[in-house]
């Protein structure tokens, strides 16, 4: 029997790597496509013999079209920036992120793919709200370029799919966290912390550490869209988060409490593009999926922290 295939594009990071793993763990046809060479992802190690690795750019259209076939599924998990890096460079995310995600799709639906799925923002794309939680027919008022970039991102796949007849999936996600997750500031405020324990420095929390998020730990996530992209859903658009919100001054009393730590965090006003609150209403897809979240926030961190920090 044919395997069905897949196309991550963006495979080499943290959701997408561990999405290349999980359907090649059950029986997929996996082919990355990425920026860099297969040496600099080593969140792909284990399955680098077991998929087929494109390195290339989402602007070589001619590449995109010999590495998409007819009937693949295709995942967009690409980021091309991040909210705190594209605050004031909104025209390098038209450029940058809208353009070349908008000429990646153009060209996938041309070529008769089976569904698109898109990794959109779980947070940002709602901006700020007075009720909680905020379920996915909630207006969209982006709080960041990279919001903006996201939500524009989806108005334009669903132009798409209704241009061509092709089914879109679009998961909107809330702060996702695990191992393997970049360290680097700007990926979220879990690995931020973690690598200030690890350099020894004092972590930056704004707006005195109250601002809530709602966070799903990544083996989680990959769960809920492992048994829903390759469905005939009842929608287009699903918030996937743990449907609970949980303060910045939280999650730093949890990492304190189960690390080592002796460093006290610097606390720093409210930036432009923070949101005070962002609590997902997950319940659309929890009925039509029948699932749930199995990690809670603290034993989420006690693994991250287990396979990240303390070995490193």
């Amino acid at each position: 029997m044919t395997k069905k295939r897949c196309v991550i594009f963006g495979g080499g990071g943290f959701i997408g790597s561990y999405l290349a793993e999980a359907l090649t763990d059950n029986n997929y046809e996996v082919v990355v496509f990425a920026r860099g060479s297969k040496k600099d992802y080593s969140n792909l190690s284990r399955l680098i013999n077991k998929i087929t690795f494109i390195k290339g750019s989402i602007e070589n259209i001619e590449l995109i079209k010999k590495t998409v076939k007819p009937k693949d599924i295709v995942f967009n998990l690409i980021s091309s920036s991040l909210p705190i890096s594209s605050m004031n460079k909104p025209i390098d995310e038209i450029k940058d992120h809208i353009f070349t995600n908008v000429l990646l799709a153009q060209t996938v639906f041309k070529i008769g793919i089976k569904k698109y799925v898109f990794a959109s923002s779980g947070g940002g794309v709602y901006g700020h709200k007075k009720k909680f939680p905020i379920g996915e027919s909630a207006s969209i008022l982006p709080s960041s370029p990279h919001a903006i970039a996201k939500a524009s991102i989806e108005f334009y796949l669903n132009y798409f799919s209704e241009m061509y007849s092709i089914p879109v999936l679009i998961y909107r996600i809330s702060n996702a966290f695990g191992p393997r997750q970049s360290l680097q500031k700007g990926f979220g405020i879990i690995p931020t912390i973690m690598s200030s324990i690890r350099t020894n420095s004092r972590p930056i929390l704004f707006n005195k550490g109250k601002i809530i998020r709602d966070f799903i730990f990544i083996e989680d996530l990959i769960q809920a869209m492992l048994i829903s992209f390759d469905k005939k859903t009842k929608y287009q658009v699903y918030n996937l988060g743990s449907g609970r919100g949980t303060s910045i001054n939280t999650i730093w009393n949890i990492i304190k409490k189960l690390s080592p730590v002796k460093i006290t965090p610097v606390y720093k006003k409210k930036r432009p593009i923070d949101v005070d609150k962002v609590i997902l209403d997950i319940n659309r897809f929890t009925t039509e999926f029948h699932w749930k979240p199995k990690y809670g926030i603290t034993a989420g961190i006690k693994k991250t922290l287990s396979q990240t920090v303390l070995t490193i």
